[in-house]
């Protein structure tokens, strides 16, 4: 393993718009990391344009802050949310009957998806106080013998068996979910629907201690995850698909080079993938290693707007929050990233 080969793949993502062959390998991806502000929404909403051009996909909002429902709703209001398909599942038929179809259509909000088969479970505040119901049902079927591996696994799965519904229905073959950076609850849930992780990991010292803690959640058997996986007769453990590392070369001052604190913050992920290195299908982890740009203005006209970074044009104009941004010639590198990150899912 080397920074050198994550280093050399950023430069020819960015000079030759370099990708890899092949189509995405997992059916179900979630984008998390436990901690807040690495840019999984944007990330994800940005992933779900680049994914829906070649599959039907299926988005799920499992973050109670919402920032993924926001950015394809744009305020108009869901009947359905991810918490209603949940709720019977978990607490049983006194609660609601258990919801046939939830997605709505994106295109029909995002005018960017108009020829993207692309649907989406749009997220619920009362997500927040989900954890505590959902580990009270966990705990009542682990207190009868007889029936708690059985009940337990069927528990932690509800959110799988949501998905598959709805992808069977909408005819999707992939799935994307974006979560909170709390564990509890959701979190949870998606990673028990999950094959395979996207973990978006900002270049900041927080960021590279949550990556280790996300790492040691997923294998540590003293750990929730792993305990009550093992609970319900043993559950696969999902992939690490990529390690996304974000606000790479902020301060940099070199084209195609990452700044040194960057540097040394890829080095330190690098170390603590190798410590983890079962958990990749690749044999060597830094293949699993992409760098994102700070997306400046970009971003923030994706984000606000609700046009994906492939969709913007270098030079144009939009007005956001009361403040007139212009998308600069950088849009050119982040798309050629944002491929790049797709092709090696």
């Amino acid at each position: 393993m080397s920074v050198e080969k994550i280093l050399n793949n950023y430069s020819r993502v960015i000079t030759k718009g370099y990708v890899k062959t092949g189509g995405l390998k997992y059916k179900n991806y979630v984008v998390s990391n436990l901690r807040g502000g690495v840019g999984k929404s944007t990330l994800s909403f940005n992933l779900s344009f680049e994914m829906s051009r070649n599959d039907s996909l299926l988005v799920a909002d499992l973050c109670p802050q919402c920032n993924l429902t926001e950015v394809y709703l744009r305020g108009s209001g869901a009947k359905l949310t991810v918490y209603d398909a949940l709720r019977p599942r978990l607490l049983g038929p006194a609660f609601g009957d258990q919801v046939k179809e939830v997605s709505v259509r994106v295109s029909k909000y995002c005018d960017s998806f108009l020829n993207h088969e692309c649907f989406f479970i749009p997220g619920d505040p009362e997500m927040f106080a989900f954890p505590s119901p959902m580990y009270q049902q966990l705990q009542l079927a682990s207190a009868s013998p007889s029936r708690s591996e059985g009940v337990v696994r069927k528990l932690l799965l509800s959110l799988k068996d949501i998905l598959d519904n709805e992808m069977k229905i909408k005819d999707c073959n992939k799935s994307l979910l974006d979560t909170s950076p709390f564990y509890s609850g959701g979190t949870h849930l998606s990673w028990c629907a999950a094959d395979a992780l996207i973990v978006p990991v900002r270049v900041d010292e927080h960021s590279i201690e949550s990556l280790g803690l996300t790492f040691r959640m997923l294998t540590d058997a003293s750990n929730d995850f792993v305990s009550w996986n093992e609970r319900a007769g043993g559950l696969t453990i999902p992939k690490i698909a990529a390690v996304v590392m974000t606000m790479v070369g902020s301060k940099s001052q070199k084209k195609a080079t990452p700044d040194a604190a960057s540097c040394m913050y890829i080095n330190r992920a690098l170390e603590i993938a190798e410590k983890y290195s079962n958990l990749f299908d690749y044999e060597d982890p830094s293949d699993a290693f992409v760098l994102l740009d700070d997306f400046l203005s970009s971003g923030r006209i994706s984000g606000a707007k609700s046009i994906p970074i492939s969709e913007l044009n270098s030079g144009q104009f939009h007005t956001v929050q009361g403040s007139r941004l212009q998308v600069n010639s950088s849009v050119e590198r982040y798309k050629n990233q944002l491929r790049y990150l797709v092709s090696i899912l």
